[in-house]
């Protein structure tokens, strides 16, 4: 992805996958900084998962001197009562510069029904869930839920990089800006 020359990246995450993500996405090592989502350590909704992602983006911003565009990588679950019953896996990127918000999502997936049922008992993160089922550790600072679901077809990394693509895009496409590519 074209980005401008001058864009410092910060990244309000340490975790190893949303770092692979940033880089995949950009070619650049972000600045990564640790901040509080300010919602539940388990997002269980889309618009948490959202709020989450934003909240982190402008913290990052914030918290790293220089940088240029904060981003927020969240992932979530949430309850679809309307159409299938299941709960599924997602994925959100938000990227502020101080002026713009963009919010991206990548994959959403459904979970499995043992998953669901062990996240709607509540108390529990999908993350514990997921390294109980598959008899892992840290499985979402390496494939994630997305890995280990679909044996290494997606990843965490995977996912949140197509979110990251899709968040930036209004910095690095022209249209966005009103400016015309084939004129």
């Amino acid at each position: 992805m074209a980005m401008p020359a001058t864009f410092v990246i910060a990244l309000g995450s340490t975790n190893a996958a949303k770092r692979r993500a940033v880089w995949h996405a950009t070619g650049r090592q972000p600045r990564c900084v640790a901040v509080p989502s300010g919602v539940a350590p388990q997002p269980l909704s889309a618009v948490e998962t959202v709020r989450g992602a934003i909240h982190r983006a402008r913290a990052a911003l914030a918290a790293v001197p220089g940088a240029t565009l904060g981003l927020g990588l969240e992932g979530g679950v949430d309850h679809d009562a309307a159409h299938t019953g299941r709960w599924h896996l997602l994925s959100v990127c938000a990227a502020w510069d101080g002026r713009m918000l963009q919010v991206a999502h990548g994959v959403r997936m459904p979970l499995p029904d043992v998953v669901g049922e062990r996240l709607a008992a509540g108390g529990v993160e999908l993350a514990s869930i997921m390294d109980a089922l598959f008899g892992r550790t840290g499985s979402n600072h390496a494939e994630g839920a997305y890995g280990l679901l679909t044996g290494g077809a997606l990843t965490r990394a995977s996912v949140f990089r197509d979110a990251v693509v899709a968040a930036l895009a209004p910095w690095c496409s022209p249209p966005y800006a009103g400016r015309d590519p084939v004129a």
